[in-house]
């Protein structure tokens, strides 16, 4: 099917709608590669922490102990409500 444009020029619809139709297919593709590949990543850095905490049980404690200590320091800081001083 071919249509005229205001400007004279004749476009090709069905054409036009199959180089769409690949488009969007192609976008698809490349969108559940990237989700596989980050979803292998994930895998493996979740495998990756799991390995270092068992062959280093104390000082994982200890750092998770830490960052939630600090957390909890500035979360009170935080919602303390004291105004600033200038």
């Amino acid at each position: 099917m071919r249509n005229k444009t205001g400007n004279g020029h004749s476009v090709n619809v069905d054409q036009f709608l199959d180089d769409i139709k690949t488009v969007v297919r192609d976008g698809e593709e490349l969108l559940k590669a990237g989700v596989t590949g980050a979803k292998e990543k994930a895998i493996q850095g979740a495998r990756t922490t799991d390995k270092k905490v068992r062959q280093y049980p104390y000082q994982s404690l200890g750092v998770v102990f830490g960052l939630g200590l600090l957390a909890g320091v500035v979360a009170s800081s935080l919602l303390s409500g004291r105004p600033e001083e200038d």
